[in-house]
C-alpha cells in the first residue's frame, strides 16, 4: 500500500494541486473522500480541528496545507519531480503568491457569481471562510467588477511570463505549474465566463495542455475514514522533534501553542504540544481515542503561532 493517504474531495481545488503534484511525482496514493463542509468527525480527529482540505496523512504524520504538503512529499524521495534544476524556493514563492492574491481573487469570482445558485449553507461556509464574519452579499456585488479587472491583470502577468518559456520557472514542468493548473481548472470549471476569459491568453492555454496530462497519471486506491484513522492509531510519528537554531524564538518543545490561518476567516485555533520548529514548517503532537498520538505539521507563512496562556 502507498504510504500517501489523501483526505479531500474531488471538486477541491486544493486538493486538485495536490492530485496534479501526484501525477506530476509519479507516485500512487490513497484516496479518503471527506464532507465539503464541516461537520468532518473522522478528519477532525487527525487534524485537531484544522478544517482545510486537503490532509496529507503518512503514517500517524498529518500534513495540512498544500505548501506543507508539496515539501512532505518532496521529502519523501521526489523533489527533483517536483522541484526540477533546484527550483523548489522559487516554486514555492510563485506557488504562495498564486495561492494567497491570485486564487483569492478568482474565489470571489466564482463565489459571487454562484450566490443565487449554489447551496445556502455552502456559500455561508465558504464566505466566512475566505472573507471573514462581516462578509456581505451586497459588498460582493459591489466590488466583482474591480475584482475581475484585477483577476485579469494577473493572468496577463503569468502569460506574460510564459512568452519567452515553456514553463514558469523550469525546463521541465515544475509545483510552480501545477499551482497554475489549479487556478485555470477551477475558474474554467466553476465560473461561466471562465473559458472566454481564459481564450485571451494563449500562453496559458499550451500550459494548461500541458498540465492536463498529468490527470491521466493518477494512480489511486479508495480507502475510508475509518481505514486511514485505523492506519493512523497503529503507526507511530516518525518525523523530527526539536527547534531549530537558526530562528528567533521563546518557544520551546512541549510548550502548548495556539496555530490558526493567518487574517480574517472562521478557521478554528489549534492547539498542542510542540514537537519541532524552523524557519518553514511547525509540528505539533496531538492525542485522540480515534488516532492515538499523531504529529501535526503546519507550515510558518501564513499562520499564526502563539504560545498559550
Amino acid at each position: 500500500m502507498s504510504e500517501f493517504i489523501l483526505h479531500h474531495y474531488w471538486p477541491s481545488p486544493f486538493a486538485h494541486k495536490i492530485r496534479l503534484a501526484f501525477g506530476l511525482a509519479e507516485v500512487e496514493w490513497n484516496s479518503v473522500e471527506i464532507p465539503r463542509i464541516p461537520p468532518k468527525p473522522n478528519l477532525i480527529p487527525l487534524t485537531a480541528g484544522y478544517r482545510r482540505t486537503p490532509v496529507l496523512q503518512i503514517g500517524a504524520d498529518v500534513y495540512c496545507d498544500t505548501q506543507n504538503i508539496v515539501c512532505a512529499i518532496g521529502n519523501k524521495g521526489y523533489g527533483e519531480k517536483l522541484f526540477p534544476e533546484n527550483c523548489m524556493t522559487k516554486a514555492l514563492v510563485f506557488s504562495s503568491w498564486i495561492d494567497e492574491t491570485v486564487f483569492e481573487l478568482a474565489a470571489r469570482i466564482v463565489i459571487t457569481n454562484s450566490i443565487i445558485t449554489a447551496p445556502k449553507e455552502f456559500i455561508q461556509d465558504r464566505g466566512d471562510l475566505y472573507f471573514g464574519k462581516s462578509w456581505s452579499q451586497e459588498k460582493l456585488y459591489t466590488d466583482l467588477p474591480s475584482v475581475i479587472l484585477q483577476f485579469e491583470s494577473k493572468l496577463k502577468l503569468i502569460d506574460d511570463i510564459l512568452k519567452d518559456s515553456k514553463n514558469i520557472i523550469s525546463n521541465g514542468l515544475s509545483y510552480a505549474d501545477i499551482s497554475v493548473g489549479y487556478l485555470l481548472w477551477f475558474i474554467r470549471g466553476r465560473w461561466k465566463n471562465g473559458p472566454n476569459i481564459l481564450s485571451k491568453y494563449k500562453n496559458l492555454l499550451r500550459l494548461e495542455a500541458d498540465i492536463n496530462r498529468l490527470n491521466d497519471k493518477h494512480v489511486y486506491k479508495d480507502m475510508s475514514d475509518v481505514e486511514a484513522l485505523k492506519f493512523a492509531y497503529e503507526s507511530t510519528p516518525t518525523s523530527r522533534v526539536g527547534i531549530n537554531s537558526n530562528i528567533s524564538t521563546d518557544l520551546k518543545v512541549n510548550h502548548n501553542v495556539k496555530i490558526k490561518p493567518a487574517g480574517e476567516s472562521s478557521d478554528p485555533t489549534v492547539s498542542g504540544n510542540l514537537r519541532y520548529l524552523d524557519s518553514s514548517s511547525i509540528a505539533i503532537d496531538h492525542h485522540s481515542d480515534e488516532t492515538g498520538n499523531i504529529a501535526i505539521h503546519f507550515p510558518v507563512s501564513g499562520y499564526e503561532i502563539l504560545k498559550s496562556g
